[in-house]
């Protein structure tokens, strides 16, 4: 994995935070975690969105 060198806070509703929690838990995985694999699917996104312009 490479170093973390950054850090990232953000507000949620208590309704999010709920919804985040469950889903970390169907998973087993942390919330950390299902972020980071969440931001990684963003770069699929990107590229498909960049091959439509």
């Amino acid at each position: 994995m490479a170093k973390q060198t950054e850090r990232l806070e953000i507000w949620v509703t208590a309704d999010e935070l709920k919804t985040l929690d469950a889903y970390c838990q169907m998973l087993d995985l942390n919330r950390t975690d299902v972020l980071r694999e969440y931001i990684q699917s963003l770069k699929k996104k990107i590229k498909k969105m960049s091959s439509k312009v």
